[in-house]
């Protein structure tokens, strides 16, 4: 899972205070090489990789049954390449409302991500699909 594309170009495009990005299964960063960005973050971000495969694949089934049993077209499985997007911006728009500011930090990739991102075997070890349980919380 260590896809981490550091010196990216995409990275740099960011606003100042971000350094790095998840696209896809790919991490894109400012920091140099992989003794300049921290260990935490590499986690965090790696968990967000991982969250966005989980999310595909679910999707892709669900969309498979689909085309096998209702009839949809196939082109739907587009969808399932972006599905952790999706499901991401629904949230924050949903917490928009209870948490203003704050509705970034109270998305549930983002939670899982920051309490877990100090655990260096959190990729190997942990849960799938362990962001559903900080939906509601």
């Amino acid at each position: 899972m260590k896809k981490i594309r550091y010196n990216s170009f995409i990275a740099k495009l960011l606003w100042s205070e971000y350094n790095t990005i998840t696209l896809a299964a790919w991490v894109c960063t400012k920091y140099k090489n992989k003794e300049e960005m921290p260990q935490r973050i590499r986690n965090h971000e790696c968990t967000h990789a991982r969250q966005w495969v989980e999310c595909m694949l679910s999707s892709g089934v669900v969309i498979w049954a689909l085309v096998l049993f209702a009839g949809i077209s196939a082109l739907w499985f587009a969808l399932s390449f972006i599905s952790f997007y999706i499901l991401y911006v629904l949230e924050w728009l949903l917490k928009i409302p209870f948490y203003g500011k704050n509705a970034y930090e109270n998305i549930s990739f983002e939670r899982e991500a920051y309490a877990c991102e100090n655990d260096n075997n959190y990729i190997e070890n942990g849960d799938y699909f362990e962001w559903i349980r900080y939906i509601l919380r």
